[in-house]
């Protein structure tokens, strides 16, 4: 049989043929732990599931031993099915809350960026979430790795000159990052779903990661930063991710869901360098961060070079906006009169297909920008903590009761924003 394919099919197929055979079989565990329960944490040996990560990267070109950490993060990988087998998950009968803002944080991760937004990086652990998700009636948590994401390596401090080298390290952090939280959620499939990062500024690159993810890893949606090396997610030079994640909407279940989280703003010299551009002398996260939220909502907005409205563009995307949207409802009036042809629209966009989550604090006070300013219903109000990094920046009971007693709204509509408003949001794409 072999010698009758060599005589019909050429060498080049068969080459092609034979990779796609030797990962269709590496991947075969993978597919059966799909539909594990929440309780199983059986799977592929080590071995298996890291032959299979590293041959579905050699696949899509990307060279995970550019990172020196490439070792440690695989093991880290297949330790989470290790651990799970003898940690106890709590008991979530009365839980009913689902948390739309939490990062997971891998240890290989961390130590490339000690300090986030002024504040030491937590250290994060499964145990440690599940355990810290019980005790607030939290039954599901949607991740997504916070800052610096796959672009540790155009940070200021730790910025790689070469662009070439830089481009490489970033596909490789970003697959390896995917791999891990995925992992998270196969092991823990009842608790955890996940949010894939990208590959931007690097838009082929970030097409293949992101189809790769939600495709095969199960991931329900993007995760981007507020900017990608300086370039905002409105900026027409991003469109070939959007058009892909708009194309695969209307051919799939009419949405794809866009997580934007902040990041510090850098700008671009003229010799490819990137510096901070942060004004301020305090930490990021007492309010740079919300105006890095305002700008990128300005960029999808925005019709005047370099943007090109993604928001209108795209109506199949539906933009998961972190605190509240941060500064944005404070500038939105004088903002759109920059835009007069899009503002209606864009009015329309803000209270149907962007959802705001209440990490931050939020409720009860900034959420009124949102509902008396620009007119928000609370339909598009969703729940999230920011965990882990919330721990120790704010207190987590009295952010989470901000929402819970709030005096302005009936226990129906606190509901919806608890855990409803996720639910109508992601609809079939996670399992609940």
């Amino acid at each position: 049989m072999s010698l009758l394919i060599s005589l019909v099919l050429p060498n080049s197929f068969l080459t092609k043929f034979s990779c796609y055979i030797w990962l269709f079989l590496l991947l075969l565990p993978v597919v059966n732990m799909a539909s594990a329960s929440s309780s199983t944490v059986t799977g592929p040996s080590s071995q298996a599931l890291t032959d299979r990560i590293i041959a579905r990267a050699t696949l899509d070109n990307i060279d995970l031993s550019i990172l020196p950490f490439h070792q440690e993060a695989l093991q880290s990988i297949t330790q989470l099915r290790i651990d799970a087998a003898s940690a106890p998950i709590p008991d979530f009968t009365h839980a009913t809350r689902i948390d739309t803002h939490t990062h997971p944080i891998p240890e290989w991760f961390r130590a490339l960026e000690l300090s986030a937004a002024g504040r030491e990086t937590p250290s994060w652990n499964a145990s440690a979430h599940l355990a810290f998700m019980a005790t607030h009636g939290i039954k599901r948590s949607v991740l997504s790795v916070s800052t610096p994401q796959a672009n540790a390596f155009a940070a200021p401090s730790k910025f790689e000159p070469d662009a070439e080298v830089r481009r490489r390290k970033t596909i490789a952090l970003a697959r390896l990052l995917n791999e891990f939280v995925a992992e998270v959620c196969r092991v823990w499939p009842g608790q955890f779903s996940w949010l894939a990062v990208t590959a931007l500024p690097y838009v082929y690159e970030s097409v293949t990661e992101v189809e790769y993810a939600l495709g095969e890893l199960g991931a329900v949606g993007v995760s981007v930063l507020t900017n990608a090396e300086g370039i905002y997610p409105g900026d027409a030079a991003f469109g070939g991710l959007w058009e892909y994640l708009e194309e695969r909407a209307s051919e799939g279940d009419g949405r794809e869901v866009v997580f934007i989280h902040p990041t510090d703003p850098v700008i671009a010299l003229e010799d490819g360098r990137l510096i901070s551009s942060r004004p301020s002398p305090l930490r990021s996260g007492l309010g740079e961060f919300y105006f890095e939220t305002a700008r990128a909502v300005s960029s999808i907005t925005a019709s005047s070079t370099p943007y090109n409205s993604a928001l209108l563009k795209y109506p199949h995307l539906h933009w998961r906006i972190s605190h509240g949207a941060g500064a944005f409802p404070d500038i939105s009036e004088r903002f759109l009169l920059g835009f007069p042809k899009e503002a209606a629209a864009a009015r329309e966009a803000y209270r149907t297909r962007l959802w705001y989550d209440s990490a931050g604090p939020v409720w009860p006070n900034q959420v009124k920008g949102l509902t008396e300013g620009l007119h928000v219903p609370l339909e598009q109000m969703v729940f999230g903590t920011d965990y882990p990094y919330g721990i120790g920046f704010w207190d987590v009971d009295a952010n989470i009761a901000g929402l819970a007693d709030a005096g302005d709204i009936s226990s129906v509509e606190k509901e919806r924003v608890f855990w409803k408003n996720t639910q109508a949001l992601w609809q079939e794409k996670i399992e609940w």
